[in-house]
């Protein structure tokens, strides 16, 4: 906000390990997540905590390396969608689930909340074998589609 009123463009920043993502757009709000795709202690423990049913589910039938790029690709793009809300982490991970054709390989999709059904999000994954990335881009409600933020890794 600039004088109470909304800047004109928005922007977004993570970093894990030895990647960082920054991402910009001429609005909407934005968010990014990138992370190693390093093994966990309790990776069971996020799982159960931060992810919905259906994306357990998912992740119990795979194993090995096949069940850590999941994970990684799923957390991305949830944490992206909470840090575009502005909340973060303290919102629980678990209350919104995304899309299975996400989960499943697509490199874009739209999103909704369930809890603000009226705002519309496009997702998109920029994941390789080294590291997960995800940037959520708030779509404008007169439009179908938008134009998605320039993002470097």
């Amino acid at each position: 906000m600039v004088d109470g009123f909304p800047a004109a463009i928005s922007f977004n920043v993570s970093h894990g390990g030895r990647h960082g993502l920054i991402a910009v757009a001429p609005g909407g709000r934005l968010g990014v997540d990138v992370e190693e795709r390093v093994a966990r202690r309790d990776l069971d423990g996020l799982i159960g905590t931060a992810f919905a049913p259906q994306e357990q589910a998912d992740l119990a039938a795979l194993r090995g390396s096949r069940r850590l790029h999941a994970f990684y690709h799923v957390w991305t793009m949830k944490e992206a969608l909470l840090k575009a809300l502005g909340t973060g982490l303290s919102r629980d991970m678990s209350g919104f689930e995304i899309p299975a054709s996400l989960r499943r390989g697509m490199a874009t999709e739209t999103f909704r909340f369930p809890w603000m059904p009226e705002v519309r999000w496009r997702l998109l994954d920029l994941g390789n074998e080294e590291f997960a990335a995800a940037i959520a881009h708030e779509l404008p409600r007169d439009e179908e589609t938008a134009e998605l933020p320039e993002a470097a890794t």
